[in-house]
């Protein structure tokens, strides 16, 4: 009889079964690129924000900040320039993740030193501006940042437009700390 030489498929034996294990890798691999890439995030968001954190914790003196009590308007207190330079790290660190991601630092060494190079002036114009008092050296620092974030943008807009989407806020923070800077000069 024909049924006699029937057998029953085990789940090994579906054409589906091998799918489906591929499927389920596939899922695993994804699992584990999205873990790598949270933590590398967190590294590229924290290495930013623990510099300016530090420099507004240990360089910084807010009766510095401005030296007259007359300040115009549109100069912003010491406690929102350290929240905008805390939102400008955090940017910086997204951008800088987005851009490393994308294979910018492998494929343009140069960033690596123009972000690395902005990170230092952050911390050097808040040791100079609101630790030192030292606006002049302050102003120098804060020019030497607008320009790495500028090279930084147009490093980054050849890997990753988003990433340089997400330089300009920093840019125009720190234009506008450049134009605080110099307004403390001529003080």
């Amino acid at each position: 009889m024909a049924s006699t030489e029937l057998k029953h498929r085990t789940t090994g034996d579906s054409p589906a079964a091998p799918a489906a294990d591929e499927a389920s890798a596939k899922r695993a691999k994804n699992k584990a690129i999205a873990k790598r890439g949270l933590k590398s995030l967190a590294v590229a968001v924290s290495i930013p924000i623990a510099v300016t954190l530090l420099s507004i914790l240990l360089l910084s003196r807010p009766k510095n900040y401005y030296p007259s009590a007359t300040k115009p308007f549109w100069v912003p207190s010491a406690r929102v320039v350290n929240w905008g330079s805390l939102a400008s790290s955090l940017l910086m660190g997204i951008s800088s993740w987005l851009f490393w991601a994308e294979g910018g630092f492998q494929a343009k060494p140069n960033a690596v030193y123009l972000y690395t190079l902005y990170l230092v002036l952050c911390m050097a114009w808040y040791g100079l501006v609101l630790g030192a008092g030292s606006r002049w050296l302050g102003s120098v620092a804060c020019l030497g940042k607008t320009a790495t974030l500028v090279g930084c943008d147009r490093l980054f807009r050849g890997v990753n437009g988003i990433a340089a989407d997400l330089v300009r806020p920093c840019l125009v923070w720190s234009v506008f700390l450049t134009i605080v800077s110099l307004t403390m000069v001529s003080v």
